[in-house]
């Protein structure tokens, strides 16, 4: 067969149908169940306080002790996945998540509560770039897009069933049984294990051309079953994917044809969820401060994460029309423009209202976001780019609550919500004049 060694080709030439999207759905269930211990911090904070006595600060560092875990965790996973595969990170990184959520439900003392968030964070922090970079390398040029796009949606549905979880259980068990729930979802390291095969493409990388071939045959196989017609002719190659450079892969970053991408990916993530960890974290605990009961302020934090469904899926819907340029900074206007009304509102409905509008940009973002990491690095670094990629944004996550809950008493809530703003047109700006456009593009091609 022509080409026959060309790995990177012949998945490009598939057409897309179940059996990408059976492969797809097993990441999405690990993907969105890795997302459970983030959220649940903005429902159990005020709870956690109380029972730790935390003040301001301290309930800052509860979420920043989290991202300290995911700045290690992605900056370390990265790497590894790139150099010793996918699947193997993977499935360590669940069992690291995992431990920690059942450390945390257990935690007699606050000591060990922040050394349990502490691993938690470890653990998401290596899962989210190994599953960004393994959906990215299944699927071709003209799906990718929204394949990673429908993966990170499901972020907003684990928000609410995570807001669901933790109204529920708050109204007749404590904060940990939360917590264990958590623990209990990583059992779908056994999906990990048992259904999720390495990418064909970072075999391909790293040498290992026979077991490349034969995980690509048989997903070639299984196309044809499906499709019932035949596969088009194997394209010739058109780089050298192959890792030969004899340079560490952290270099590699910084080569003359990358470092624009990269530092503009780091800088692009470090707006976005300074923004979004900063806010977020804190939206529950300042409907409190309002007059309202945690019941109460979690069901209405709840309620605004209803539009970020939408929110995704109309970033699905329009990232391979539009293109990842011109939806991320879209995006992040509109969002910058729902953090200043949302500061500035004087009742309920406008609250409601705004945070609604809020979510829906926000989360939207968050696919485009992910989207866009796993496409402008090459294969050889793809991994340790997203992993310092989500680094950089796990540094601006980890300073974020903590910052926000020092400057609550200088410059009080809306001031909050107008910071939230500005970082999302810096953002914004910075993608519209240096970002490249990835949309069409194999990976190989970008």
């Amino acid at each position: 067969m022509k080409n026959e060694n060309n790995i990177y080709g012949r998945i490009e030439r598939l057409p897309v149908c179940s059996v990408q999207w059976r492969l797809w759905s097993f990441h999405a269930i690990c993907w969105t169940l890795g997302h459970f211990g983030l959220i649940t911090a903005t429902f159990t904070l005020v709870a956690i306080g109380t029972e730790f006595n935390l003040d301001l600060a301290g309930k800052g560092l509860v979420a920043s002790i989290t991202f300290l875990g995911m700045f290690i965790g992605a900056s370390t996973s990265g790497y590894l996945g790139d150099t010793f595969g996918r699947k193997r990170m993977l499935i360590i990184a669940i069992c690291i998540w995992s431990l920690g959520a059942f450390i945390l439900a257990w935690s007699p003392s606050e000591p060990v509560f922040f050394v349990a968030r502490f691993i938690i964070g470890l653990g998401m922090g290596a899962q989210f770039p190994i599953s960004q970079s393994m959906v990215s390398e299944l699927f071709p040029a003209h799906a990718r897009g929204r394949a990673i796009c429908l993966a990170e949606g499901g972020y907003p549905l684990i928000c609410l069933v995570a807001g669901i979880v933790s109204v529920s259980f708050l109204m007749f068990f404590d904060w940990r049984a939360i917590f264990l729930v958590q623990g209990l979802a990583g059992l779908c390291v056994l999906v990990a294990i048992f259904k999720i095969p390495e990418s064909a493409r970072w075999l391909e990388m790293a040498g290992r051309l026979d077991e490349a071939k034969a995980l690509v045959e048989d997903l070639e196989r299984r196309v044809i079953e499906k499709t019932g017609s035949d596969l088009s002719p194997i394209p010739d190659p058109i780089i050298e994917v192959a890792d030969s450079s004899g340079k560490p892969k952290f270099l590699q970053l910084f080569e003359r044809e990358q470092i624009r991408k990269t530092l503009t990916l780091w800088i692009l993530w470090f707006c976005v969820l300074f923004g979004y960890y900063g806010l977020n974290t804190w939206i529950s605990a300042l409907l409190v401060d309002q007059g309202f009961n945690l019941i109460q302020s979690n069901g209405y934090v709840t309620l605004m994460f209803i539009p970020a469904i939408p929110g995704f899926l109309a970033a699905t819907y329009l990232v391979e029309k539009l293109g990842r340029k011109k939806m991320i900074s879209s995006f992040l206007i509109l969002a910058a423009l729902s953090c200043y009304l949302y500061g500035s509102a004087t009742t309920l409905a406008q609250v409601i209202a705004f945070g609604c509008c809020m979510q829906f940009f926000m989360f939207g973002l968050w696919s485009l976001i992910y989207t866009y990491a796993a496409e402008v690095f090459p294969t050889r670094i793809r991994s340790t780019g997203c992993g310092t990629t989500s680094s950089v944004g796990r540094i601006a996550a980890l300073i974020a609550p903590t910052l926000f809950g020092l400057l609550l008493p200088l410059i009080g809530q809306s001031g909050l919500f107008y910071i939230g703003a500005a970082v999302f047109v810096i953002g914004a700006l910075l993608i519209f004049i240096f970002g490249v456009e990835t949309k069409g593009k194999s990976l190989e091609e970008i």
